[in-house]
Order: C-alpha cells, then sequence, then structure tokens
C-alpha cells in the first residue's frame, strides 16, 4: 500500500487568517505559544531514508498546520529532497509569497511531479484580505498564472466560501477557466465568516444556475 504523508516545514507564516490556530483572533498576531523556527533538512531526509524500506510513498505533502511550506528558505531543497523518495510533492500555499520567476522555474524543472494548491478566497485584493489578512493578493495571482503558463498544470485554485465572497464565486469560475487552471470552491466551517441560512440558500441557487460544484472545508 503507497502512502501519502504531509510533513510542516515551518511555523512561519506572513498570513493573519483568524480561524487559524496559529492566529491570535483579537490581534491577528502569532500565538505566544507558537515557537518560530524551520524544519532541518537533514533531519528531514533522514526521516525518509529511515522508512523508505517499510513505507512506499504515493507522494509527499507540504501543508502544515502553523505556517506556510513557501516561508522555508530551503524550500527548493526540500521538495528535490522529497523527489528522491516519491514520484509526486503537493504544496499548499496563500500564494502570495515568493516571485513569479520562482514558480515559473519550479514549473519548468518539476513539470507533473509538482502540484501546488494556492488559497485565494477572492476575486480581488479587498475581499481576499478579509480572511487572508497580509496576503497580497496580486502577488498570489501573479504567482498562480506564471506556475500555470510554464506547464504547471497541476495548478489548483482553492477558494474557501464565506459570508462576504459567495457572490464572487461564478466569476472565481470565469477566471479560472480563462486562466485554465482548476478551482475547488468550499464552504468555510469555522467560526469566521460563516455565511449566514439566508445567504447560503441563495448561494445554492446562484451556484446551481451556474453549474458549479461546492464541498465543505475539513477544516
Amino acid at each position: 500500500m503507497k502512502h501519502s504523508i504531509d510533513f510542516a516545514l515551518t511555523t512561519y507564516c506572513q498570513a493573519k487568517c483568524r480561524s487559524c490556530a496559529r492566529t491570535n483572533e483579537d490581534t491577528g498576531e502569532k500565538e505566544d505559544w507558537v515557537k518560530l523556527k524551520h524544519m532541518d533538512l537533514d533531519v528531514f531526509e533522514k526521516r525518509l531514508k529511515a522508512t523508505q524500506d517499510s513505507i512506499e510513498f504515493s507522494e509527499i505533502e507540504f501543508c502544515g498546520e502553523f505556517g506556510d511550506p513557501m516561508m522555508h528558505p530551503q524550500i527548493d531543497n526540500f521538495i528535490e529532497t522529497a523527489l528522491k523518495y516519491a514520484p509526486e510533492v503537493t504544496i499548499s500555499t496563500n500564494g502570495g509569497l515568493r516571485q513569479p520567476e520562482w514558480y515559473k522555474n519550479m514549473s519548468i524543472k518539476y513539470g507533473e511531479r509538482l502540484e501546488i494548491n494556492f488559497a485565494i478566497d477572492g476575486t480581488d485584493h479587498d475581499t481576499n484580505w478579509k480572511y487572508r489578512e497580509g496576503v497580497d493578493f496580486q502577488r498570489a495571482m501573479d504567482n498562480m498564472i506564471a506556475f500555470t503558463r510554464s506547464g504547471g498544470n497541476r495548478a489548483s485554485w482553492w477558494f474557501l466560501i464565506f459570508d462576504w465572497n459567495w457572490h464572487q464565486v461564478p466569476l472565481a469560475k470565469q477566471m479560472a477557466d480563462e486562466l485554465d487552471v482548476r478551482i475547488t470552491f468550499n464552504y468555510n466551517r469555522r467560526w469566521i465568516g460563516l455565511i449566514t441560512p439566508e445567504n447560503k440558500k441563495a448561494s445554492e441557487k446562484l451556484y446551481r444556475d451556474n453549474n458549479i460544484q461546492v464541498g465543505f472545508d475539513d477544516g
């Protein structure tokens, strides 16, 4: 049996998502108990070596609960190392870190072996900022576009639906289609921005009318 395993590479993040476990909901700053640190590359490879005889990896994921993997200064090395032990790597990020050139290079270098999920919850900066506070929306979009247009056809746009952005879903779908990016819509289940029953009903009709599939976030 093959296994997918997720490694949390860092506790650093530039975003202040208020329902994130690392974030103080009142101040938007990290909780005091979160110690800022990056995983050591040698430790990462030692753990992979120790399990390679007993576990066959289907993929290695870099997501994490307390930080964005793109904050790790050695993310390039982690991707390269992970691909020695697994056929593919999947990264989840808010998208607003690093430059388009980096994503272009990663796309060209790894092709189908690298998937990047971009968590962008709006079709404009102000809307995305309501939850992804601290994230440069245009940078996130530019990074996603650079990755996709350089051959990274394993890019995915993850769009969480809140009470303030549900009406933007059809436009987001249109934008994703034009960019040739897969997009996934999920209703947010956490306390912040939870959609009201009235708007939930209206949103469901809107999505049916536009033939858009929506699920629920497990977070």
